[in-house]
């Protein structure tokens, strides 16, 4: 009895093992179901993954893994195979922070809350600071002065909403609707900076701008 039961676990053992080992190199898959934290995956996904539709659940795997290497949006993924033939995708996406506006030729790029760049976009919700040098590609990180922009207009647009502002001649130069323009350093200490423009614009109401360049910020009317 002993015998028969450690045989019986041997067959169940290499039975198992063929499952495991020679089913995902059989089994086609017939269906692909892609999912992000938000939800469902962007058209632009579903494209990419839908491609393996056809192949064994092995080589689908493969063919999505290299295609994955090739963006910069994805943190992490897993794939989870459903019976019968459908093969489930789980993505992390990096998220986007900041965003870049190139100025002559209307091209937007996204970023993370590191610089690099995620990917090219034909629209954007983000707040964004216009250049008028060429974008940088994906993968790619800004420099620290546009770093620093992107950080400021963050700001400015939690605290007031404003959505962009344009890198001019080394400064960042910000409309705020209802009040004026303000020039800022591409360079020092940002909570400083924005200190010192939330307090200006809470006690001079309208004006034509405000400098804060200078160690004593700067405040020129009509």
């Amino acid at each position: 009895m002993r015998y028969l039961r450690f045989g019986i676990y041997i067959l169940l053992t290499f039975f198992l093992f063929f499952l495991f080992l020679v089913l995902p190199r059989i089994i086609k898959i017939r269906k692909i179901e892609c999912y992000n934290q938000y939800g469902l995956c962007s058209n632009e996904f579903l494209t990419k993954v839908n491609s393996v539709t056809g192949d064994s659940i092995d080589t689908a795997k493969k063919k999505i893994t290299e295609e994955f290497k090739n963006t910069k949006l994805i943190d992490n993924y897993s794939f989870r195979f459903k019976l019968p033939s459908t093969l489930r995708i789980d993505l992390i996406l990096k998220k986007s922070k900041y965003a870049l506006y190139q100025k002559n030729t209307n091209e937007i790029v996204v970023l993370d809350d590191k610089g690099m760049v995620l990917e090219k976009v034909k629209e954007t919700n983000l707040p964004y600071v216009v250049i008028s040098d060429n974008l940088l590609n994906i993968g790619e990180v800004v420099g620290s002065k546009k770093t620093f922009a992107l950080e400021l207009l963050y700001g400015i647009y939690y605290l007031y909403q404003v959505k962009s502002g344009e890198i001019i001649n080394d400064n960042l130069e910000v409309i705020v609707p209802d009040a004026g323009k303000i020039i800022f350093p591409l360079m020092g200490e940002r909570d400083i900076l924005l200190g010192s423009m939330k307090l200006i614009l809470t006690r001079s109401g309208k004006f034509k701008e405000i400098d804060l360049r200078y160690k004593n910020p700067v405040i020129r009317h009509d």
